[in-house]
């Protein structure tokens, strides 16, 4: 296996039972990965359309010998297996999965954009992002994600909560 750049992808789902979505989405993520390290869990308001459940966040750190495309495929394709369907911009979803960092790589044409266009104004991404690797530096502004963690507010900072899982490494 030819291994890549460190990628983050964050994990998103306010619909169903929502722990149990994002490890189904981490199992098939590992499919065509080495997963590394997983964060805890959190709790997040949802943005733009506000009128729908609070969503549960997480971000894994992973290998993978798969090109970006490639991989975002897959992502596409665990979400839709995973019932999400894109009705209508920040709609409620049974799962969500972005690639926010690819190594230092940068792409930006359309359907991919790394790193992601909006994470360091998301703490529901950068909370369990600086969990894992406190020292990452934004590849563009060249300042670290915990800089810009630490200038949120506390409504804008989700909460970890505890979330008993497997692939957390802990048992029921």
């Amino acid at each position: 296996m030819t291994i890549s750049s460190k990628v983050f992808v964050g994990l998103g789902s306010n619909l169903g039972d929502k722990a149990e979505n994002i490890r189904l989405a981490i199992n098939e993520i590992e499919k065509n990965s080495l997963l590394l390290k997983v964060s805890g869990i959190y709790e997040s308001f949802p943005l733009g359309f506000s009128t729908q459940p609070h969503f549960l966040n997480s971000v894994c750190e992973l290998t993978t010998d798969l090109d970006p495309w490639e991989f975002l495929r897959r992502l596409m394709f665990i979400e839709e297996s995973l019932g999400r369907a894109r009705t209508f911009v920040n709609a409620p979803r049974e799962i969500d999965l972005d690639i926010l960092l690819w190594g230092s790589m940068r792409i930006n044409q359309p359907g991919l954009v790394i790193p992601h266009p909006r994470m360091e104004s998301r703490g529901f991404v950068l909370g369990p992002l600086v969990e894992l690797d406190p020292t990452i530096v934004h590849p563009d502004s060249r300042r670290p994600l915990i800089e810009f963690y630490n200038s949120f507010g506390k409504f804008d900072r989700p909460v970890r909560i505890n979330v008993k899982a497997s692939y957390l490494g802990e048992e029921d």
